[in-house]
Formats: structure tokens, sequence, C-alpha cells
């Protein structure tokens, strides 16, 4: 399977500030996958100015960006998202594999506009 696993943490500290790709990974905001395009529109993002790309080599990639450039684009059904997952034949799933596209809309809407969000993309290939 091509693409990525993407999830939205809110910071453990609170994020008054950018994530690193270190920072610790706080509430679960949304989770999805998607096919080899999944990582355009955080790239947009970050061309725009509105996110910084955290570097990384796929396993994982990571981004930053506060809630206002991120919670839109992911409240109504995030970029690229697969409702239903799909996975190769060689591929060892646990009961930690979410299966499915997840938003915690709750925990989302919680969120204060200029609060640093952290994206965490993680290479399918």
């Amino acid at each position: 399977m091509l693409g990525w696993h993407i999830s939205v943490f809110r910071q453990t500290d609170g994020g008054s500030s950018p994530a690193r790709a270190d920072s610790g990974q706080g509430t679960h905001l949304a989770v999805w996958q998607t096919d080899l395009g999944g990582l355009d529109w955080l790239d947009e993002l970050v061309k725009n100015g509105r996110a910084i790309d955290l570097g990384g080599d796929g396993y994982p990639n990571g981004y930053t960006a506060q809630a206002q450039s991120l919670i839109p684009q992911i409240a109504g059904g995030p970029p690229e998202a697969r409702a239903t997952w799909v996975y190769g034949p060689n591929d060892i799933l646990t009961d930690q594999w979410e299966g499915r596209t997840a938003i915690d809309r709750a925990a989302a809407d919680d969120c204060r506009p200029d609060e640093w969000l952290l994206v965490v993309a993680w290479d399918e290939s």
C-alpha cells in the first residue's frame, strides 16, 4: 500500500509555540490514511507560510501549524482521507490499528485558534 498515515495532535505543553519534531503528543485530534498525494495540502500550507515543515524521512515526517489553519482543513473530512483504510497482504495488523478515519470534533473545537498543533505523517509504502 502506498500512501500516508496522518495524525494531528495537541501539544502536551499547551501549544503556545510551534511544535518541534520531538514535542510531546497530547490529545489525538484526528487520524486518517491517504494515497501518495496525501501530504500535498500540508506542503501547500508550508509554502503559504501557514505551517512549518519539521522534517523527517517518512518514518515519520512532522509538521506544525496553528489550529486556525489545520482544523478547518480536517473538520469536514481530512484532505485525501480514505473512509475505510486499506492494507497489504504482508501487513501485520495489531489491535492498535485504527482501520478508519476518525476526528475528535469536541477536542478540535476546544483548540484555541492560535494554538500550535503537531502533525505526524508515517510513510506506508
